[in-house]
């Protein structure tokens, strides 16, 4: 037998079967890729949290030293503060002594410390000293004592002492 067509070649698969398989192929393809995608996000999310997490905890560490550092100079400037407290209290105090002083007493020595003042001067009388100068000491310390040395001009040199009793300030905040 003979025929007048050419034969043609004949595929296992059909072109019908050819496409679908390369749309299978395409589409596992896709989806591989897809999930290869996804995986290496989820690899580089979990990279990101580990090092979010390690900088928390940096940023931890540092909170905790500034606030360290915070309440530390907290009580510096409450240190600060009373010291300038203190200092305002003397220099009202050496102001005050000043002007406690009457012409009649002329000081020479004048000794502040914490909780003691020291006078040494020249007083024409005891009763001048005692009623223009040791009156307002006994209203400012709670101790106040006097001698008196005479001087061949019927004059007196004086030395007083007057203590104060001084809480610390941290015991009266507890208080």
């Amino acid at each position: 037998m003979y025929s007048f067509i050419r034969p043609e070649k004949k595929s296992i698969f059909s072109k019908l079967t050819k496409i679908w398989g390369f749309y299978c192929i395409l589409s596992v393809g896709i989806v591989s890729a897809y999930i290869a995608w996804i995986e290496s996000e989820k690899i580089y999310m979990q990279y990101r949290i580990e090092e979010s997490v390690a900088q928390k905890q940096t940023y931890q560490d540092q909170i905790a030293q500034v606030q360290a550092q915070l309440k530390g100079s907290n009580s510096d400037v409450l240190f600060a503060k009373r010291i300038d407290t203190q200092n305002n209290k003397v220099a009202k105090s050496i102001s005050n002594l000043f002007d406690l002083t009457p012409d009649q007493i002329t000081l020479s020595n004048i000794e502040m410390h914490k909780d003691m003042l020291v006078l040494k001067g020249v007083t024409p009388s005891k009763e001048i000293y005692s009623f223009l100068l040791e009156a307002p000491l006994r209203a400012i310390f709670h101790e106040s004592r006097v001698d008196f040395y005479p001087l061949s001009s019927g004059w007196f040199n004086f030395v007083s002492v007057s203590k104060m009793i001084i809480l610390d300030i941290d015991e009266e905040e507890k208080q």
